[in-house]
């Protein structure tokens, strides 16, 4: 019998990660990992570690629940540690539950390590808190993929008070309608923050009466987290994420020798998306399927060709030393 670890991988930025999750990532022999777990923790793996890709696009799962939960199953049932990586924090909106009952009722060991969440995450990475001693006395965390007929009450929510919608742009126009609906103002302020914490953050501040007209002229898509409240009034311009040196530029690295973890993160200290990828023969190959996924996902900017310049630093770091 192994072990299961659900580890949540944060909002992007990699640095959010915990220290646990990253001493997990490193000694994991099988990592499941989700669509929006970004790949670079991938770099953290050992290099016999196994990777099964889990992402599940919206109305178009590459493997259902009950699938999921039949690897959890079949892999925590061997001599081995695996880590199942899930975006944010597992525990909100991660149907974490959901894969502990599976494990519970087998008898499999697990351990949930939590992350931290989207809300917190792009919200501070966008200067906008999410209580105020002026504006906001609670948070709300809502799901826009709600059972039908569920009522919230989105009036008392937002009386000093501050929600938080994730994955929320794909059901905008029935969250809005129920919101204006419920009587709260259609001046209330709203920011929509795509693709929080990385390089290629983008934050759009609206109001109620314009917030279908902003996403439409702004091409936003999910992952977005909606945040309604007075408090995105604390917000003012550009805040300290948006004015990186590298920020919202995306940049793909290319290596005949594997890309460090630190390098990766050279970049995204300075506000970079970035990504890496091994060319070659000798190549990592479990990277092959990871490259693929990601890539179909995503375009870049920029192409820097490292030429080895990593092993060139360490032996000057050494000659010097």
């Amino acid at each position: 019998m192994g072990i299961v670890y659900f580890v949540g991988a944060g909002s992007g930025d990699p640095e959010l990660l915990t220290l646990k999750g990253k001493r997990l990532l490193e000694s994991a022999d099988v990592i499941i990992y989700d669509r929006l777990v970004h790949p670079i923790f991938l770099f953290l793996a050992k290099e016999d570690a196994r990777f099964i890709y889990s992402g599940k696009y919206p109305k178009n799962h590459v493997l259902k629940q009950k699938n999921i939960n039949k690897l959890l199953q079949d892999e925590g049932e061997k001599e081995q540690v695996v880590v199942r990586l899930k975006g944010g924090d597992p525990g909100i909106f991660g149907r974490v539950g959901e894969e502990i009952a599976v494990l519970r009722e087998l008898g499999i060991p697990y351990e949930i390590v939590p992350g931290i969440t989207a809300a917190s995450a792009a919200g501070s990475y966008s200067g906008i808190p999410l209580t105020h001693r002026e504006y906001s006395s609670k948070v709300t965390f809502v799901t826009a993929h709600r059972k039908a007929g569920e009522r919230i009450d989105f009036k008392g929510l937002t009386d000093k008070g501050t929600i938080c919608l994730y994955m929320g742009v794909e059901y905008a126009v029935e969250t809005r309608k129920k919101l204006l609906e419920q009587q709260v103002s259609d001046q209330m302020p709203v920011a929509i923050i795509e693709w929080g914490t990385l390089g290629r953050q983008r934050t759009v501040i609206t109001d109620l009466s314009h917030l279908l007209e902003d996403i439409a002229q702004h091409e936003i898509r999910n992952p977005s987290m909606i945040i309604v409240g007075e408090v995105v009034s604390a917000r003012e311009g550009q805040d300290w994420f948006e004015q990186k040196p590298l920020f919202g530029r995306k940049i793909l690295l290319l290596d005949s020798d594997k890309v460090s973890f630190e390098t990766l993160l050279s970049y995204t200290q300075q506000g970079a998306d970035v990504y890496a990828v091994q060319t070659g023969v000798y190549r990592d190959r479990r990277f092959d399927e990871v490259n693929e996924h990601y890539l179909s996902d995503h375009t870049f900017d920029e192409i820097i060709y490292l030429g080895n310049r990593e092993t060139e630093l360490n032996q000057k770091d050494q000659l010097f030393s």
